[in-house]
């Protein structure tokens, strides 16, 4: 009964509004027009009309299948790889591969690797056909085609030439399509290298250490700047007599780009001036100082109050609170006050309500703003809901089906509103009673606190509510969140809460020489790592300035002090050091107290004992490899003087004479 048309899967009309019944010809008529299937063939003149399997809506897909079978089981390996082509590029790409050490890949893995190279060039194409029938008024849904299409590159696996054992596509890609798509992704951005395993030729890198270390470091070192190819040519020759290894231009090339090689090489190559701007420290000056600073849900909301604000009118009403309710009992359980609403102010609402609770939520709804879908909240919720079946998610926003909804609105009714300096609910609300008396407001402007005083105010809101008597048991809030037996429970440890609240943040960040700078909730922090007396640590510094980090932090200790990860070639993270806010300099001596004033010389003392240690361990190198400026100029002066090679006599003759000379 299937038939395929233009590559492409198709049912015959007449199966639908006649041979099935799953629609009358005026329905199948509205659904083609309105574009709910897709005719890809009219019919007439001996043809029927083709409407194309996939287009059809689930509950007719799966009457089809029930009565004609799968299409898709039939022949859909068959299909693919007849559509899969060669890739010239590719296969000379993969034959001719030379890793570091001058080794090529085995058949295997030239085969997996081709094999992927093809199946993700169809992949790319069959999902470019999709997006481009979407724009045409086609009703697909790209997830569960993409998951399809999938299915069948994973059937491709085992799929075995007739007769044989032989397996043409010994392809190992994902088997989900997000996990598919990121291959693909990578696929186009980086090209045929990204296939290779990440583990081949990685490791020529970690043969440099020791006197071979040292030895590429002192010529490196030198002034006259010798570029990596020179470099290693000139390692090639004295390889041999020292039995070193061998080692490939870009294997010394990444080792002498690691940091803690950097370091050294710079200070010697490009000088003193160079060597201050990317690695010297520098200190931060303070600019005030220079004169005239089981079911939670949770909801977030402008608060209706208005308060001072230094602008033309002199006042505002742009306070944002974030509330935790526990459904059950209506207690508010914790919440936040400022003026964002960001997932920092929720986090701030969650820790407070574990904080007054010790308790996990079976179940946490939250909207769909943007600060609850960011990764560090959703770790954070996953962490927060009860081991044994909880689960998070978004409720519906400003419908009867969300019952935070109704609680929030009836807090700012019942108490909120209730303050003379709310401005109730807007000047939109049907119902005057909502609408702001702007004149009472205005007269009594004066009287109008600053946002940050306001919180004392909202806090007594918060105790009222949830002392006041519940509308459905006799008690109060309070007292039925406390009294009434809980059937479940889960308690959270206080090692608990320390795990919970420290978030990690979503990008690496780089610790320079003047330390690192993440930014979090759209705003920029400053730390730098200190010693346990409290003055920068150098060791620090000379280890890992110009490597990034992961800032792991708590959103209520900012101003304490935050804590530095490293990605490890895993995915892991390893914990270097905390990192304190940075150290401020005041730079008016004249206000400058004793104490400021030794701190501050110490910290200026850093550069110095940077650049002493840098000097120390140069001249080391230079000591013990003879590779020095001097005798870098001596023998370069020899080779002009001697315009090539001599005979002994005669070069022995010539530096007498030019040791005369020097006399």
């Amino acid at each position: 009964m299937y038939q395929t048309y233009q590559n492409t899967i198709a049912v015959p009309a007449v199966v639908l509004y006649e041979d099935m019944c799953l629609m009358s010809y005026p329905n199948y008529k509205y659904y083609c027009r309105s574009g709910k299937i897709n005719k890809i063939r009219n019919g007439g003149n001996g043809r029927q009309a083709l409407i194309e399997f996939s287009s059809l809506p689930q509950t007719f897909k799966e009457a089809v299948k029930n009565a004609y079978g799968d299409p898709y089981s039939q022949d859909d390996v068959k299909r693919f790889t007849d559509r899969l082509e060669n890739n010239i590029e590719a296969s000379r790409y993969f034959d001719e591969y030379i890793d570091e050490d001058g080794r090529g890949l085995l058949p295997e893995r030239i085969a997996q690797y081709y094999a992927e190279a093809q199946i993700l060039d169809l992949y790319d194409k069959l999902i470019y056909d999709i997006k481009v029938k979407q724009r045409t008024g086609m009703r697909i849904k790209i997830g569960p085609a993409k998951k399809e299409i999938c299915e069948v590159i994973t059937k491709l696996q085992a799929f075995t030439r007739p007769g044989t054992s032989i397996r043409p596509y010994p392809h190992n890609l994902p088997k989900n399509y997000r996990a598919l798509d990121n291959k693909l992704k990578k696929y186009k951005s980086e090209g045929l290298q990204s296939l290779i395993h990440s583990a081949i030729g990685n490791t020529n890198s970690k043969k440099i250490k020791g006197a071979v270390a040292e030895w590429i470091l002192g010529f490196y070192m030198l002034p006259n700047k010798p570029v990596v190819p020179v470099l290693h040519t000139e390692y090639m020759k004295v390889r041999t007599a020292n039995g070193w290894p061998i080692l490939s231009e870009s294997a010394i090339n990444k080792w002498l780009k690691e940091p803690r090689q950097e370091k050294l090489w710079c200070y010697a190559r490009h000088g003193e001036d160079y060597f201050r701007n990317k690695f010297g420290h520098k200190m931060r000056r303070d600019k005030n100082k220079m004169f005239p600073n089981a079911y939670w849900a949770i909801d977030g909301s402008k608060l209706d109050w208005v308060h001072f604000k230094d602008n033309a009118q002199g006042m505002g009403a742009d306070i944002k609170i974030d509330l935790v309710f526990d459904v059950y009992s209506e207690r508010i359980l914790g919440f936040s006050f400022s003026q964002t609403e960001t997932h920092g102010d929720h986090f701030k609402a969650i820790k407070m309500a574990v904080n007054n609770t010790l308790r996990r939520p079976f179940e946490f709804s939250y909207d769909g703003q943007s600060g609850h879908t960011t990764k560090e909240m959703q770790n954070l919720y996953g962490k927060l809901v009860a081991n044994n079946g909880g689960k998070h998610y978004k409720h519906a926003a400003r419908r009867h089906g969300s019952p935070v909804e109704g609680l929030f609105s009836r807090f700012q009714q019942q108490v909120l509103n209730t303050k003379w300096f709310s401005d109730k609910q807007g000047v939109r609300s049907k119902k005057m009673d909502s609408h702001v008396n702007v004149d009472f407001i205005k007269s009594f402007k004066h009287k109008l606190k600053p946002w940050q005083e306001l919180e004392r105010a909202f806090n007594q809101c918060v105790e009222q509510w949830n002392r006041s008597k519940h509308p459905n048991h006799p008690e109060t809030r309070m007292e039925v969140y406390q009294n009434h037996i809980e059937v479940l429970k889960e308690e959270i440890t206080v090692f608990d809460a320390m795990d919970m609240f420290w978030v990690s943040t979503k990008d690496s960040r780089k610790y320079t020489r003047e330390g690192i700078r993440p930014i979090i909730s759209g705003k920029e922090y400053h730390y730098e790592v200190y010693d346990a007396d409290g003055n920068i640590d150098i060791d620090f510094r000379d280890k890992w300035t110009n490597c990034k980090f992961f800032v792991q932090y708590d959103p209520d200790q900012m101003d304490n002090y935050v804590r530095l990860h490293v990605e490890l070639p895993n995915g892991n993270r390893q914990f270097i050091a905390d990192a304190q806010p940075k150290r401020l300099a005041n730079p008016i001596g004249a206000t400058r107290t004793k104490e400021e004033s030794v701190i501050m010389r110490k910290d200026m003392k850093v550069k110095i004992t940077e650049e002493e240690r840098i000097k120390k361990r140069v001249e080391q190198i230079r000591k013990r490899t003879g590779l020095t400026p001097e005798k870098l100029v001596e023998d370069q002066e020899l080779d002009m003087k001697l315009g090539g090679s001599l005979p002994k006599e005669r070069r022995s003759e010539v530096e007498s004479l030019s040791f005369l000379d020097r006399m």
